[in-house]
């Protein structure tokens, strides 16, 4: 499926709109500026793609802000580096 006044496919547009959000894309198969023009050009797109960004903005003001308590930000780096002797020790 894709629009009538576009090149870019739909069905590869919707795949790559997790990506697009997390500004991931990789550029080698579809850009940001053929991602986002698709967008502006097709109404269903949009319309999916509206949907998912409420979605993640809606979790993000859930719990987004909650942050790792420094104690237990201390613990885990502790015993990552315990892992790491104990890998650099194993022959």
């Amino acid at each position: 499926m894709s629009c009538d006044d576009n090149d870019v496919d739909c069905a590869e547009v919707l795949d790559r709109v997790y990506v697009f959000f997390d500004h991931e894309l990789d550029d080698r198969t579809i850009t940001y500026d053929e991602i986002k023009a698709h967008l502006d050009a097709c109404q269903p797109c949009l319309s999916k793609y509206d949907i998912e960004r409420v979605i993640r903005e809606m979790l993000a003001r859930s719990c987004g802000c909650d942050h790792a308590p420094d104690e237990l930000r201390t613990k885990i780096r502790a015993r990552i580096q315990e892992v790491r002797v104990q890998i650099s020790r194993t022959p």
